[in-house]
């Protein structure tokens, strides 16, 4: 998702705000289990974003709560209001290799020489959690329960035409029929 409303970011389908979300203020509203439509209404007043898909910035202004507490938060400790957070920003591979290095450099102080399996365990070391999960907006939105729960469109469509959709497991494609295929073909080439 943009930041903003519009742009080249995809139409999300409609849900429903959680319950789990912060408590509201004193005199605000309650957002809690009311729909959130994901795009701009057809006759909102801004020609502009008729029908444009809302920008994170918009979707959680309107989970009020949600909004009022990143705020509050982003106060006290003196952070910015951020889109995306250096953390967030980082890719899985670096992630994993930050993970990795940590790990060994933990036994190296202890004064181990790290075995071949201990390197494999420390290569498999669980991702650790963030550590502040309002950091940024992409965060705050990202660990909402509708964000979480929600199916991929593809998901979606295979399930209402009464099939199972079962997904492989990532860089595992020896899984993978196709690849069954074209192996037994490679074979009699």
């Amino acid at each position: 998702m943009n930041l903003y409303p519009g742009g080249k970011q995809k139409k999300l389908c409609d849900t429903i705000i959680p319950w789990n979300n912060p408590d509201p203020a004193t005199g605000e509203e309650d957002t809690w289990g009311k729909v959130q439509y994901m795009c701009f209404p057809e006759d909102h007043k801004n020609p502009q974003l008729q029908g444009q898909p809302k920008g994170i910035k918009a979707v959680l202004e309107e989970r009020v709560s949600v909004w009022m507490e990143y705020n509050r938060i982003c106060k006290v400790h003196n952070m910015k209001v951020l889109k995306k957070c250096a953390e967030c920003t980082k890719s899985q591979v670096l992630k994993d290799a930050e993970r990795h290095v940590e790990k060994l450099e933990e036994m190296d102080q202890q004064g181990e020489i790290p075995s071949a399996e201990e390197l494999m365990a420390a290569e498999a070391v669980a991702p650790s959690a963030p550590p502040n999960k309002w950091c940024c907006m992409y965060r705050v939105i990202a660990l909402q329960v509708d964000f979480l729960t929600e199916k991929p469109i593809i998901q979606s469509i295979i399930e209402e035409a009464g099939h199972v959709c079962l997904f492989l497991p990532q860089f595992h494609c020896k899984l993978n029929a196709i690849e069954m295929l074209w192996g037994y073909a490679k074979h009699h080439v």
